[in-house]
């Protein structure tokens, strides 16, 4: 739904702006005063970054909202009050405008599942369908701290990721960027010398050669990042075909895409893992957890999957249809099927992928690091032998 931009005034009298979803400009003026706020004027469309980031402040971060909500609700407090306690939160702005407005919808009388649902942007797929399920079953406290841990799990992955990539990333970007300074600046400078002797030898015309693809075709480096830019912003989009082709080659390829079935087959498990858990229908399970796979490809072959269990399919064949899911998956959950603990080995398919992603990327980056080192070397270390052949021409000639 678009996001609507109001000037709102509340019961004390206090104005201030509101963002806020509707299927059209008089719908969320409605629910503007279905919170108990009147709309004054009317300041056009807003936009998902507007809402959740601005210029000098942070977007909603879930984990540490789900993270001071849940000790809260496992002391007995209620959810109304724990909500006013983390709006006064005066750390984070982004938390706090979010604890205050599901406090408002609270009033409302509404849900906290339905409040989240309609800030779909701001929370993870599988939260409203977890808080809906401890909502029903009078166990949200339980049922937030299961969220609490699988979301704190997910995001110490991601960060593993991200620290084990940074330190080769840097690497490899100051080595091209020291290559390209020494091709650029220094050996030009070293070339007038070698034009002005007159000496014609191969070390000579490759280190010249080189220097001036450099100096002619620089213009490439910024272009190229600009490139990267633009893949990466068209890779960010679902829908677009270059995402669906890009998802569909990154499967295939030798190391890289284990990763990507490893990382994606773990969310997959994980989030099912804990939805059958908290009591949400099995149908209503693999909707939600089929829209947290990030790969277009896997989440494609499992569109179906809904219908076929209809139909009366088990699970295990039902995911048998796909065939981006492992044999080892499916065993494992038809053992789950016949034992009556299918969570519990979605579970364990969750840790085992989680735990072979860890250590292929371990294993990837402890090669990843000296290549990276011995490439760099071998470059500047050829430059440094033409510049000394060029020098010893030079002798020679004098």
């Amino acid at each position: 739904m678009p996001l609507f931009k109001y000037k709102v005034i509340d019961n004390n009298g206090k104005s201030s702006e509101l963002l806020i979803e509707g299927d059209s400009q008089a719908d969320a003026a409605r629910r503007i005063q279905r919170r108990g706020l009147m709309p004054v004027q009317f300041l056009g469309e807003g936009s998902e970054s507007s809402r959740h980031v601005s210029l000098f402040g942070a977007r909603l971060d879930v984990v540490e909202f789900t993270d001071r909500l849940v000790p809260l609700l496992e002391a007995n407090i209620p959810l109304e009050r724990a909500l006013t306690i983390i709006g006064e939160s005066q750390d984070n702005s982004a938390l706090s405008d979010t604890a205050a407005e599901l406090r408002r919808g609270l009033h409302e009388g509404r849900k906290l599942s339905d409040l989240i649902r309609e800030r779909g942007r701001a929370f993870p797929q599988l939260y409203a369908g977890v808080v809906q399920a401890g909502e029903e079953a009078g166990a949200l406290p339980q049922v937030m701290a299961e969220l609490r841990h699988f979301l704190m799990e997910s995001q110490e992955l991601k960060a593993f990721i991200v620290s084990a990539s940074v330190y080769p990333a840097f690497i490899a970007l100051s080595g091209i960027l020291m290559l390209v300074f020494v091709l650029g600046v220094i050996v030009p400078k070293f070339a007038v010398a070698l034009s002005s002797s007159g000496i014609e030898s191969t070390a000579t015309d490759l280190l010249l050669a080189m220097s001036s693809f450099v100096q002619g075709y620089w213009w490439l480096l910024p272009l190229l990042l600009a490139g990267a830019v633009v893949l990466m912003l068209q890779l960010r989009q679902e829908n677009s075909a270059v995402r669906k082709i890009y998802d569909q080659w990154i499967l295939h390829c030798p190391i890289i895409g284990k990763l990507v079935l490893y990382s994606n087959l773990a969310r997959l498990s994980r989030t099912m893992a804990i939805l059958m858990r908290s009591g949400v229908h099995l149908l209503n399970t693999v909707s939600i957890a089929n829209r947290v796979v990030q790969n277009t490809a896997i989440k494609n072959s499992l569109l179906e999957l809904s219908g076929e269990l209809r139909q009366g399919q088990r699970l295990s064949s039902a995911l048998g249809n796909s065939k981006y899911i492992p044999t080892l998956m499916l065993r494992m959950i038809a053992v789950g099927e016949e034992t009556g603990s299918v969570e519990t080995m979605l579970e364990r398919v969750a840790d085992r992928y989680e735990t072979d992603l860890r250590r292929q990327i371990k294993r990837l980056l402890s090669l990843f690091e000296p290549l990276v080192i011995i490439l760099l070397g071998l470059g500047v270390g050829l430059i440094v032998l033409l510049m000394f052949m060029a020098i010893m021409d030079m002798q020679g000639v004098v």
